[in-house]
């Protein structure tokens, strides 16, 4: 393995240094940073950084740099406007700019249970735009040059 990503993107707070121990597990990139409110922080960098003990941070992709800003994965690939997702999927694409894209197996599932006693919140992350999402991203990803973060921390 050369790659970790907390669950949630949950390196923040009292657990926001737990990444310095990676590089000594043999990690070389983390992605457990979201730049985003909620489940990160906004100020952090929106594109890969060095961080210190050599390890390569890989924030997840997210639209627009003030408020509002939206994760480009999760719901945000399925509810916000294809042309506006697929932009800024080329921008990154033709900046080769290391951006994780992430998806859950889950969000290929149409018909996954409702999650009982779940918010508002984690209920549209859920569910919001599943239908059909499978074929949306093969249109989304179509003709974009994607490679492996494997490939890319080692090209740096």
């Amino acid at each position: 393995m050369v790659g970790y990503r907390a669950p949630e993107w949950s390196l923040r707070g009292p657990a926001s240094d737990w990444w310095r121990e990676l590089p000594e597990l043999g990690f070389r990139y983390d992605s457990s940073r979201a730049p985003l409110a909620i489940i990160g922080d906004p100020s952090w960098p929106r594109r890969p950084h060095r961080l210190a003990e050599g390890l390569w941070e890989l924030p997840p992709p997210v639209l627009w740099s003030g408020p509002p800003r939206s994760p480009l994965w999760g719901w945000g690939l399925r509810v916000l406007p294809f042309s506006l997702v697929r932009r800024a999927l080329e921008t990154l694409a033709q900046e080769d700019a290391g951006t994780p894209l992430v998806l859950h197996p889950w969000e290929l599932d149409e018909g996954q249970p409702d999650l009982p006693g779940a918010s508002f919140g984690h209920r549209f992350a859920h569910s919001a735009g599943l239908r059909g999402h499978g074929s949306h991203l093969r249109d989304l990803f179509a003709g974009l040059r994607l490679t492996s973060l494997e490939a890319w921390v080692a090209a740096q």
